[in-house]
């Protein structure tokens, strides 16, 4: 039954990361599994709501995933944060995104305002990359709980790019200088031509619950951008603060050795559009 249960939740990942319908026999590929096995896993998720099948035995995401992931605590953030996202987004000329840690070590993003420039960042919504390769994930680092800090950071810190921090003692250090500024900033740490700064929001208890970036091509971020760009993201992250109200916490606790590992992360795409 568990691993039934496993097979099934690879297959609504796996949905999800494709974003468009998929058939049959590519969902077994991708799972590994026999068609007549995944025929009946995706019966099942159909006759829940999870999956729904469309004309020609293709498959994808119905609406039943999504009501469940409008319940995931946090994500009632998104309709206070939009309009101070989009006002921030105008002041500054570029794109603005909100992400919060998960449970792990990993930053999910929950909303974007794409940039009106013709070259920008693009980051899918429900995507996730590693806390210590954006300026998001290092803004909520910086503010976690030493405890919670600990308990999240993985025994190694692999490279995205020639910028990212690697070693754990250089990811404290810097988690401090944020700290002491106010705001995580980037550059070449996700892409080499990719750079961000993130300021932290924190909820009506006073912890971080997510972070407000802007994220810029790199030939775009000099001297005025710098002055100009975190001033804004402080401000936008402080007025989203200040409106907070009660956010339902939940901390899972790390699994035990025995546990099923983790699911598969749906990376971030960031690229440059023209």
């Amino acid at each position: 039954m568990l691993t039934a249960l496993s097979h099934g939740i690879d297959v609504i990942e796996f949905l999800a990361r494709e974003r468009k319908p998929v058939s049959l026999g590519a969902v077994a590929a991708a799972i590994g599994m026999s068609k007549a096995g995944i025929h009946r896993i995706l019966a099942t998720l159909c006759a829940r709501g999870l999956v729904v099948r469309g004309e020609g035995g293709i498959y994808g995401l119905g609406y039943k995933a999504w009501e469940i992931g409008c319940a995931v605590p946090g994500v009632e953030l998104v309709p206070r944060a939009v309009p101070v996202m989009q006002r921030m987004a105008d002041v500054v000329g570029d794109g603005a995104i909100l992400g919060a840690i998960d449970n792990g070590f990993d930053v999910v993003y929950l909303h974007v305002i794409e940039s009106r420039q013709a070259v920008r960042v693009y980051i899918d919504v429900g995507s996730r990359l590693p806390a210590h390769v954006s300026s998001t994930g290092l803004a909520c680092l910086a503010w976690l709980s030493p405890e919670r800090l600990q308990a999240v950071l993985p025994p190694t810190l692999p490279a995205w790019a020639p910028e990212t921090i690697t070693d754990h003692d250089v990811l404290l250090r810097e988690l401090a200088r944020i700290r002491q500024r106010g705001y995580a900033q980037t550059l070449g740490t996700f892409r080499s031509d990719v750079g961000g700064v993130a300021a932290p929001i924190f909820g009506a208890d006073g912890r971080v619950v997510a972070a407000l970036c802007v994220s810029s091509p790199r030939y775009r971020i000099d001297a005025a951008w710098n002055k100009r760009v975190p001033r804004a993201v402080m401000a936008a992250a402080k007025e989203i603060s200040a409106h907070a109200q009660p956010v339902r916490h939940f901390q899972a606790a790390r699994p035990a050795p025995d546990e099923a590992p983790a699911p598969r992360p749906r990376k971030a795409r960031a690229k440059a559009l023209a």
